[in-house]
């Protein structure tokens, strides 16, 4: 999402683009598994491995072209990051208020307004990507400059487990011990931005495309397992800390492949991935906009087939809109 850089990198446009239409696939599909659609709960599963991709690529970035000033590239990514949160977190967190105001009839499941708006202006929500990706580059950043050793990922993964067997002991899932919001995954991404750094200092492991689709694609399964169990087993909410740890493999194993590739795959889909990956930032702030009308409407009607068409035409949709307000409104702005 957004890094700085002299030049675009196409596999990782590609990949990012991918991550962000399982994202809204993701959060479009959820609605049909609340209405208990089973094979909805297992794809709901599949799109874990995200936000690790996302982590990972920023990490591969940074480790390609060091900032001259660490503070002054933590500054920028404030801005790219925190500010469109900022700007768009209250607008979101109003929604169910200005739904009620409209007139738009009961509430869906899971917009009571005051626990709405409450997780949201805590980094919870649909953009949680935003703060929780800034806090674990920052809290990676101290120790770039002072360690090439893997500990600093070590650590991080350490802190997570230890967290993840105390709430599990407890039946706790990672929303209950947040309270709405995702921070306690934090140190997973802090791990997938080490990740991402290691791999661009130390060189690529020796892993064909071939490889590291068969352990993404498993990673996908088993998270849509976890999250296919948890729908069949609702008293199970410690499993729910599974899904995040099993995506940040597939996450980091697709940055390999996607750091290799120094064009865009042929066909029109790799093509689209890529403009929506260059557009994943105001991409991802947009989507819940595009889709939740939608899935409102559909109210769980549709399972899985509704989530994609729904996914597919906003992730298009949000793309070309995203690339007319750079043309227009933005010009001169980086993609």
């Amino acid at each position: 999402m957004g890094e700085d850089r002299p030049r675009r990198h196409p596999g990782l446009d590609v990949l990012k683009g991918a991550a962000m239409a399982l994202v809204i696939f993701n959060h479009a599909v959820l609605w049909p598994m609340r209405a208990g659609d089973r094979p909805s709960a297992f794809f709901y599963g599949i799109a874990f491995g995200t936000v690790a991709a996302f982590a990972a690529s920023t990490g591969y970035l940074r480790g390609l072209k060091p900032p001259a000033s660490d503070r002054a590239a933590l500054l920028r990514r404030a801005r790219q990051l925190l500010l469109p949160w900022a700007v768009c977190a209250p607008l979101y967190a109003a929604a169910p208020y200005v739904w009620r105001l409209v007139g738009g009839g009961s509430l869906p499941f899971g917009f009571a307004p005051v626990p709405w708006a409450r997780e949201i202006l805590l980094g919870g929500g649909p953009l949680w990507f935003l703060p929780v990706l800034f806090v674990s580059q920052a809290a990676c950043t101290p120790f770039i400059r002072r360690t090439r050793s893997w500990w600093p990922a070590i650590g991080a993964l350490t802190l997570y487990a230890v967290v993840a067997v105390a709430a599990s002991l407890r039946n706790v899932s990672p929303l209950e011990l947040g309270r709405g919001t995702f921070w306690a995954m934090a140190p997973l991404y802090a791990a997938a931005f080490w990740f991402g750094l290691r791999l661009a200092q130390d060189g690529r492991p020796r892993m064909s495309v071939h490889t590291a689709t068969i352990i993404v694609v498993l990673t996908m399964i088993v998270g849509g397992g976890v999250t296919l169990t948890r729908a069949l087993l609702p008293e199970a909410r410690w499993l729910m800390w599974l899904p995040y740890a099993i995506g940040l493999v597939g996450g980091c194993v697709a940055l390999v492949p996607a750091a290799d590739a120094m064009t865009v795959p042929p066909g029109w889909v790799m093509a689209m991935l890529s403009r929506a990956g260059k557009a994943s930032l105001w991409l991802y702030v947009l989507h819940p906009a595009l889709v939740g009308p939608v899935v409102i409407a559909l109210d769980g009607r549709g399972g899985v087939a509704a989530a994609a068409l729904t996914a597919a035409a906003a992730t298009v949709a949000g793309t070309l809109l995203v690339e007319w307000s750079r043309r227009t409104l933005l010009p001169g702005t980086a993609a």
